[in-house]
């Protein structure tokens, strides 16, 4: 405390009782120093507080003496001090019945008794004089000597009453108050007149915020925020111990938390547009719709701004409001948590001062609670649409939870947060009264709350919570299978997409049958996508996952069923809903975008298989995407796969060799075999005289001829290097009959010329079984296949139809049909189609993309049509392929697989 003179003039900047003052004196270099002055000579009753009761007349006491004197100067002197304060006498200027001196009014209007002499001392002639005037009060009987029954004032040091009644019925309707503490600039301690009692209350100015002063609080850290003193000073010189009225427009908090958001009316203006006005406060954005103008309030702000003064000092005026913008919702990620895109950038939004329910699922799995009937009410209103943002707050990354911007989110002129409120869907959260990071409607959203309550409404109904009974169709290929008649029956669908697993498989919801279910497209196939950041993703993957996602993705759409896959997903069209006219086959959008391929054989199942094939077609010709580098020439060259398309002709062949992967050599009938026959014999006895051993080391290059001595029956063939393995071993092809070893260099010798190539050709050729692939190496009926396909050709004659020669990187290979001799007149069918017939091989999609086209040329040609022409070899094999997918054995066990996506 800063010592007073002795004697001189200061304002009154309180009144602690009727007999005690604060004296408030100038301001050098600091805040100005005060000085508790108690008068000499009297004492006024004493006022109560939570643990005292208080004395007849002390509130009327201190009352006279706060509104004789609080900001007004006077002239103080002082006498003589006790350990804890000082006392004196106070003189006003202008006299009140003839008297200046404060205690002398006090004595004279019945507000204070005289202080009796010690009896030690003679009475001063000051004190003669008061008990003079002391007599004159209690001959008129005025104040503390009146004889009339009293009755002491109710006071409520603590709200105990329910807000939310108070504020409906005292809302925008004045209450008298006096201003008891000033806290910070914008935060009071008052004394209200509410229904008889005098009601002690926290209340906050409406619209605005101060610094924060916070000091000597038990418990509490201190913090006093730049400036702070300086608005409390502004304040306080302006309200303390005044009387005002109080508008009560909304409340926060509750307990001895709780503070009430209220306009201060006082006749000499708005504290709060002064605040703002000397930039000593800033607008309160979550409150401000509360007062009466807030127009008002942002223009005294945007005065002190323009002005710098400061808590604005430094201030530069942005050219556009990032806190505020539209835009486009894409994803419902919870009851409160929604992504936008602002930018074309993805932008994670929280709605401001809400919590939606949590998910919880029950013993059986389902969700049971309101968590699915928020997100769902998000979804059918905001997906898609365009919204307006505006950031109230960032919350900081606390726990397992991240940073995150917390808006009130609007769709035209409704807040969302509000509705789900209403709907009892979010609960409101209870801010601390100095939390001032909430919603710019929070006052509404209270509201809203207090009506679903009282409604029943949600999350606040007495009822057992919902259980959402969703059973997973496609949990299996079993359980797939019993929902897909009454899903078929069901004709075009209304579901809602889910997850995006691909650009043509998805996780759909069927509210209609309660179901959910994977969809996997059909007619299309798109690029795979990583599913992780660290996953590699097929070219385009990502884009076609991105371009689903983004016309998709928790939309409504229509989905017709078709069929069902080897593992349960439901295989089908799906149908993206209009604004106007009739709704758009996905498929066949995501072709035109050059994110997809048309799978020709479900294609050709479907109704809209033209449309398909054109979308493609003009994908192609934009060249988009996948097609950025098609080449029509190159295409067709891929369809045919040959070197040189032979005149089928049919040869007698004998194979020699095959391979674990199902591709086989052959020997051609002919002259050059039985030449073979001859040079055999020749060369085993020339490898059979003691000449020919190995006299220096023969170490050959790849690809160099040479003999080379079988492992299983020790004779000797023609061969060739393919490989060598280090040191001493070398990979040999024998390249009459086909075979492979590896063998050690002593097993090798040079070729003779006798015996070269340029005589007789290698006899050994490779062939493939033409139009048809064996099962891949991973599968787990590569093994069966060759096998039967040995067993088929086994001791038999064979005669192969060269269908074409393909180029490979190891040489050509003769693409056959092959078939084993029978006798006349008996039916013939090609060993391909026998395996085939077996379901252990399938038709190429080469050739099947060939088929499905030559097919759709057809429909479109009336005279095909009518004509009967003989089946071709490969309708033979696509015939026997469709017998064989509904035998549904070996390898389509588990449906057609030629059908999957990925």
């Amino acid at each position: 405390m800063t010592s007073f003179p002795n004697a001189g003039f200061a304002l009154i900047k309180s009144i602690i009782s009727g007999d005690s003052v604060i004296l408030r004196g100038k301001a050098t270099n600091g805040p100005p120093p005060e000085l508790i002055l108690s008068l000499s000579n009297i004492n006024a009753p004493r006022l109560g507080n939570k643990s005292v009761e208080e004395e007849a007349y002390a509130y009327e006491s201190r009352e006279y003496l706060r509104n004789l004197l609080v900001g007004k100067q006077v002239k103080y002197k002082l006498e003589y001090a006790s350990p804890n304060r000082q006392f004196g006498s106070l003189e006003i200027q202008h006299p009140i019945d003839g008297e200046t001196d404060i205690a002398r009014i006090l004595a004279k209007n019945g507000f204070a008794k005289v202080k009796q002499a010690d009896g030690k001392r003679i009475p001063s002639e000051e004190q003669e004089y008061l008990l003079g005037l002391e007599e004159y009060a209690k001959a008129k009987r005025l104040g503390i000597w009146s004889d009339e029954p009293y009755t002491l004032r109710q006071i409520a040091y603590n709200f105990e009453r329910d807000p939310r009644q108070l504020l409906d019925k005292y809302k925008n309707a004045p209450i008298d108050a006096i201003v008891e503490q000033v806290r910070d600039g914008s935060t009071l301690r008052v004394v209200a007149y509410i229904d008889s009692v005098h009601q002690y209350l926290t209340v906050q100015i409406s619209g605005i915020k101060a610094p924060v002063y916070r000091k000597d609080i038990p418990g509490v850290p201190d913090l006093i925020e730049p400036l702070a003193e300086e608005a409390k000073y502004f304040t306080e010189v302006r309200l303390l111990q005044r009387s005002v009225k109080i508008l009560l427009e909304s409340y926060s908090g509750q307990g001895q938390g709780l503070a009430f958001f209220a306009t201060i009316l006082h006749p000499a203006g708005n504290i709060a547009e002064l605040l703002l006005s000397e930039g000593y406060a800033k607008i309160l954005d979550w409150n401000l719709a509360s007062v009466t103008n807030p127009e008002k309030y942002k223009a005294c702000e945007a005065a002190a701004k323009a002005k710098q003064l400061r808590l604005w000092k430094g201030f530069v005026k942005t050219a556009t409001n990032t806190n505020n913008f539209q835009a486009v919702v894409t994803k419902i990620i919870g009851p409160d948590l929604i992504n936008v895109e602002v930018g074309g950038k993805e932008r994670k939004i929280g709605f401001s001062s809400i919590r939606g329910p949590k998910r919880q699922k029950n013993e059986q799995d389902f969700d049971i609670g309101y968590y699915l009937d928020a997100v769902e009410y998000l979804r059918a209103r905001l997906i898609g649409q365009k919204v307006t943002v505006k950031i109230d707050y960032v919350k900081p990354a606390e726990g397992e939870y991240e940073k995150r911007d917390c808006a009130t989110v609007l769709k035209g002129e409704v807040n969302i947060a509000e509705m789900l409120v209403t709907r009892g869907y979010a609960s409101v959260i209870k801010h601390k009264k100095d939390d001032h990071n909430r919603s710019s409607a929070y006052d509404k959203l209270l509201e809203a709350e207090e009506k679903a309550i009282a409604a029943s409404k949600g999350i606040h109904s007495t009822k057992d919570a919902p259980v959402h009974r969703i059973i997973d169709a496609s949990e299996n290929a079993a359980k797939a299978k019993n929902y897909l008649a009454q899903l078929q029956r069901g004709g075009k669908l209304k579901c809602v997409v889910e997850y995006v697993a691909s650009g043509s498989r998805f996780r759909i919801y069927v509210p209609s049958q309660n179901l959910r279910l994977t969809l996997v497209l059909s007619g299309i196939r798109t690029p795979k996508a990583g599913k992780a950041e660290n996953q590699k993703s097929e070219p385009y993957g990502n884009e076609a996952a991105a371009f689903a996602n983004s016309r998709l993705f928790q939309r409504d759409v229509e989905v017709a069923i078709e069929g069902v896959d080897k593992v349960g997903g439901f295989i089908g069209t799906l149908f993206v809903p209009a604004h106007s006219g009739p709704s758009a086959n996905y498929a066949q959008l995501i072709l035109e975008q050059g994110l997809a391929t048309v799978h020709e054989y479900s294609a050709s199942q479907s109704p809209f298989a033209n449309q398909l094939m054109d979308a493609e077609s003009s994908a192609k010709a934009a060249r988009k995407n996948i097609w950025t580098d098609y080449d029509p020439a190159s295409e067709a060259a891929e369809e045919v796969s040959t070197l040189q398309v032979t005149e089928a002709k049919i040869t007698e062949v004998m194979v020699t060799e095959v391979s674990s992967t199902g591709n086989f050599f052959v020997q051609l009938s002919g002259p050059e075999l039985k030449k073979l026959e001859s040079l055999m014999t020749e060369f085993a006895h020339y490898h059979s005289g003691a000449g020919q051993q190995l006299i220096a080391p023969f170490t050959p290059k790849v690809g160099e001829y040479c003999s080379a001595q079988f492992t299983a029956d020790k004779q000797w063939y023609r061969a060739r290097v393919r490989k060598i393995n280090g040191a001493n071993s070398y990979n040999i092809w024998y390249i009459d009959y086909g075979n492979s070893e590896t063998v050690p260099g002593s097993r090798l010798r040079p070729l003779p010329s006798q015996f070269s190539v340029t005589l007789l050709k290698p006899q050994a050729v490779e062939a493939q079984l033409a139009y048809i692939d064996f099962p891949t190496e991973e599968s787990d009926y590569l093994q069966d296949a060759v096998s039967e396909f040995c067993s088929i050709i086994s001791g038999q004659t064979l005669f192969a139809k060269i269908i074409a020669v393909n180029n490979t990187p190891t040489g050509p290979v003769q693409s056959v049909l092959l078939y084993v001799k029978k006798p006349a007149g008996s039916k013939i069918t090609s060993v391909n189609q026998q395996l085939i017939e077996c379901s252990l091989a399938y038709v190429s999609k080469v050739h099947s993309k060939r088929y499905l086209r030559e097919q759709r040329e057809k429909l479109k040609n009336k005279a095909a049509l009518l004509s009967k022409t003989a089946p071709t070899d490969l309708d033979l094999l696509m015939d026997a392929q469709e017998l064989a997918k509904k035998s549904r054995s070996n390898i389509w066990r588990y449906g057609d697989f030629t059908e999957d996506d990925d």
